[in-house]
């Protein structure tokens, strides 16, 4: 999968510090459809934010109420991923053995976007969206940036990660 060539990656930036889950998913909609953002879209990121931190999804589907305030809950992107994909979505927690990590991300690449969390070595701080595989490295958007980066297996393997200057890799979504 190959990020699209009609769609600049800088106009899926998070609008807020908050969205990186929303924008990630906005992202995997774009990857995965015909569908393109109207000239609003920090409107559109901050809709879908609202959308996965309720209780129920807009897939119809229950899920545990988040705040706002603390960024986009895993289960609640691994619903939006379902409801995009049609596949069963489980969220992998990596934190202990990245490069086991790493390895889980490359596959489930294989047939989808794959959300990733990453922060310091005490909690997960932000989400970015892999979109695809080069060579041994990973292209990943980050919605902090607005760029799709390159990122190399060592840097996945030893908590060297770098999307939106975070280090620790948290988990496979």
């Amino acid at each position: 999968m190959r990020w699209p060539a009609d769609l600049p990656p800088d106009t899926l930036r998070q609008p807020d510090r908050v969205s990186c889950g929303a924008a990630s998913v906005v992202a995997a909609r774009v990857l995965l459809s015909p569908w393109r953002p109207d000239d609003d879209v920090g409107a559109e990121i901050r809709q879908e934010h609202r959308h996965l931190t309720s209780t129920r999804s807009p897939r119809d589907r229950f899920q545990l109420p988040w705040p706002r305030a603390l960024g986009t809950p895993p289960w609640a992107v691994a619903n939006a991923l379902r409801a995009l994909t049609g596949e069963h979505v489980a969220t992998v927690h990596v934190r202990p053995r990245p490069a086991i990590g790493y390895e889980v991300l490359r596959e489930n690449l294989a047939t989808r976007p794959v959300a990733v969390y990453v922060g310091n070595r005490w909690l997960p701080r932000h989400v970015a969206l892999a979109v695809g595989v080069t060579g041994e490295a990973i292209e990943v958007f980050d919605p902090a940036a607005g760029a799709v980066l390159t990122i190399g297996s060592a840097r996945w393997a030893e908590h060297r990660v770098g999307i939106g200057g975070w280090s620790h890799f948290w988990f496979v979504v």
